[in-house]
């Protein structure tokens, strides 16, 4: 019943939900990671794209930044929130159209993979921040993108997804376990190949492809498993996940790697659901 990833990677190229990230994001990307990139360099790229600046705007006055004043202008955002949270705010851009795809493999509804990635996304930097991490706003895209796999694994789930189900409950083992059992591949695999497919940066690539599987020697095993404990809080919310959200529990490695304490994650999950409710950020 396995089907070869080499055939669901062509299939991720030939795919019209999944085209290249818009080159203005590309640019703000390189910019920010640059040093010596000045405000007004990064805002000229921005403005060259005005959906993008517009998302950028309406993002950074969302509840979630919580300024008392209003945001007017480029040039005040980047000062403000600085080069990683527009680095965030530009990727939020690009992807949500494709996260707000409704998914039937996974039985998620319409925006509910968005919901559910950008729950997972505002946990990860709420537990960097909560556990002195040095990459919080890394981490925040990284949620942002954790599942981007499961717009191609969907396709195949639907074909399997009784089989998957039955394997689920009669095993051991987790759902992302069981996906790479019965159709050879699981969604975050196929994610980081996207993520590399984009150009994005190791840490991000290995993110994506290793926050189910904890286990996997690899250099960014931190950052991995905070999108893992995030990812299993934004499921306990119970907004926006699929059939797969209560078969894939947190793993107590990233508990252990973390030090995290059941209060800590009690803690984490506070208002977060609230956010659901401002439509700025979406």
């Amino acid at each position: 019943m396995s089907i070869s990833l080499e055939d669901v990677l062509k299939q991720v190229q030939n795919l019209p939900p999944l085209p290249p990230l818009p080159t203005s994001v590309l640019q703000v990307i390189t910019l920010t990671k640059d040093p010596e990139t000045s405000v007004k360099e990064l805002r000229t790229v921005i403005e060259q794209d005005p959906v993008l600046a517009a998302s950028i705007l309406r993002q950074a006055n969302s509840s979630y930044y919580g300024f008392a004043r209003r945001i007017a202008t480029l040039q005040e955002a980047i000062v403000v929130l600085g080069f990683q949270v527009i680095q965030s705010l530009a990727m939020s851009a690009a992807v949500a159209p494709l996260l707000k795809t409704k998914l039937l493999g996974y039985e998620i509804e319409q925006e509910g993979l968005w919901k559910h990635s950008l729950l997972t996304a505002i946990a990860a930097k709420r537990l960097c921040k909560h556990r002195k991490l040095p990459f919080g706003d890394v981490a925040f895209t990284a949620g942002l993108l954790h599942d981007i796999g499961k717009l191609i694994t969907s396709i195949y789930i639907q074909k399997f997804g009784s089989h998957l189900l039955k394997e689920v409950t009669e095993s051991k083992l987790s759902y992302a376990e069981c996906e790479e059992k019965v159709i050879g591949f699981d969604h975050t695999r196929v994610g980081g190949f996207i993520a590399r497919s984009w150009n994005l940066p190791d840490d991000l690539v290995a993110a994506i492809s290793f926050h189910h599987s904890l286990n996997s020697p690899q250099e960014y095993a931190e950052l991995s498993s905070v999108i893992h404990l995030a990812n299993g809080i934004a499921s306990l919310l119970g907004i926006g996940g699929g059939v797969d959200s209560a078969f894939n529990p947190i793993q107590q490695e990233a508990i252990d790697l973390l030090a995290i304490k059941e209060s800590d994650i009690e803690l984490l999950m506070t208002g977060l659901d609230e956010l659901c409710k401002d439509p700025t950020i979406y």
